[in-house]
């Protein structure tokens, strides 16, 4: 039994058809894959350190995909590349519906 109900089948992808704003090539287990639609979020956090009173500015860029787009993904390995730069992605997290995060190091 799948842990995917059926009613998602296919809304990943439409869903990067329709809110999609990057294009990106994922590497998985060493192999390049074709080009994949995402949807790219980037957020910045600010908090204090109390002990020094200083702020502290934390940055997270989150791709999020169809899980049809890329099996056998995984944290650690696995890397994405937008706009000729590659990055590696430290968290795959699955929605257990139709879509894929992927949270990627480095600034884009």
């Amino acid at each position: 039994m799948s842990r995917r109900p059926s009613l998602f089948e296919g809304m990943g992808a439409d869903f990067v058809d329709a809110f999609g704003n990057v294009d990106a090539m994922l590497t998985i287990a060493g192999v390049v894959r074709p080009k994949v639609r995402g949807v790219l979020r980037v957020w910045r956090e600010v908090d204090l350190v109390e002990e020094v009173s200083q702020a502290v500015e934390g940055t997270t860029h989150l791709l999020s995909i169809a899980v049809t787009d890329a099996p056998g993904l995984e944290s650690q390995r696995d890397t994405v590349t937008i706009d000729g730069v590659t990055y590696p992605i430290i968290n795959v997290e699955d929605d257990a519906r139709a879509m894929l995060k992927l949270f990627l190091s480095g600034d884009i």
